[in-house]
């Protein structure tokens, strides 16, 4: 599979393109010969989500404009909280607003449960072309997830699998979890853990190192890249990929600035999500099996499960994901439906 490779003209489109919040204007311009729109995630610009997603993506709709739309940029939470960015782009404070389903179970039913169910996803790549599909063909998905809360979907990037890394403390099979004080996203990953008597605690992405460092949680439920970014790899001493969910970061327009986009910058949007998407993907597979040879270089230990022990996590995940839609079939949200055909969607990526 090819990079996607800058050329110096889009090299030039892109600086000039991007506008740094900051910067003389930042407000948005909307018309047949120049649109200029702000875009928000909470992520800073070293993170691999702006990395592989939020800048290629900006690029190449500057690309396919001729440089006609401008995006002023605010990463890092310049905008707000990373948990009040559904909130600020369906309200109209962010026009384009990049930011994690996990953290919105109230108003993203759908797809915040789909990041908690465990033994989903294998990488990066399988999950985004197969979330993405769904995206196209599920009304249910739309509705809920995107239309009620007034914000048109372009796109959505799920990450390698949230697995166990510990800091001292072998985890084998689900009932080594019992009363690990374990750092989580929160939503549903919450109930996972607390299905098997371990303590999950819902801190933020920067507390993670001090919270690990002070003893104040034993293990964090991470992607590999998650434990790069983080900055925790040194604290950690043991990893256990059982595939307890995952992160599915949406890419979303205020559903009243998109109606007011020109078609054509309608079209060069959704074109640059085809152009960028299975490349994002396999950026972060790549990063996962890199980070893990380190992690392993560096003295780190990779558990390696046996046939036995690998069943019991995964009639673990059976049992809990049948367990929590029964619970919650009187809700209205047609959980096991969609979950359906997200499987089979999964199952026809190779």
């Amino acid at each position: 599979m090819k990079r996607i490779k800058r050329t110096g003209i889009v090299s030039m489109f892109f600086l000039l393109a991007i506008v740094i919040s900051g910067c003389s204007s930042t407000s948005t311009v909307i018309d047949e010969d120049e649109v200029r729109v702000r875009f928000a995630t909470y992520v800073p610009v070293t993170s691999p989500v702006y990395k592989y997603v939020a800048e290629p993506w900006m690029e190449r709709v500057v690309e396919l404009t001729n440089g006609k739309v401008e995006f002023n940029t605010f990463p890092g939470e310049q905008l707000g909280k990373a948990h009040d960015m559904l909130k600020l782009t369906r309200d109209g404070v962010i026009d384009i607003g990049l930011f994690p389903a996990n953290y919105f179970p109230e108003y993203m039913p759908i797809t915040s449960a789909l990041t908690g169910f465990p033994s989903l996803n294998t990488s990066s790549y399988q999950g985004t072309m197969a979330y993405n599909e769904l995206l196209k063909s599920d009304d249910e998905l739309i509705q809920r997830d995107f239309v009620n809360n007034r914000m048109v979907p372009l796109m959505g990037h799920v990450s390698p699998t949230y697995d166990v890394w510990a800091i001292d403390k072998e985890i084998r099979v689900p009932g080594d979890l019992r009363g690990i004080k374990i750092r989580t996203a929160g939503g549903i990953t919450n109930e996972y853990f607390s299905h098997f008597s371990a303590v999950p605690v819902t801190i933020s992405h920067t507390e993670t190192y001090e919270a690990l460092e002070k003893g104040i949680i034993d293990a964090a439920n991470y992607s590999s890249v998650g434990v790069e970014a983080s900055g925790t790899k040194d604290l950690l001493g043991h990893a256990t990929f059982p595939h307890i969910g995952t992160a599915i970061h949406s890419l979303v327009v205020n559903e009243r600035i998109w109606n007011r986009l020109p078609e054509d910058v309608q079209q060069a949007m959704k074109q640059a999500v085809e152009d960028i998407l299975e490349e994002s993907g396999v950026n972060y597979d790549e990063e996962t099996i890199r980070f893990n040879e380190l992690f392993e270089k560096e003295g780190g230990d990779i558990i390696e499960l046996t046939g036995e022990e690998q069943q019991q996590w995964d009639e673990a995940a059976t049992d809990f994901i049948e367990t929590w839609i029964d619970n919650n079939d009187d809700k209205g949200v047609p959980y096991q439906e969609v979950l359906d055909h997200y499987r089979d969607l999964l199952d026809k990526v190779q």
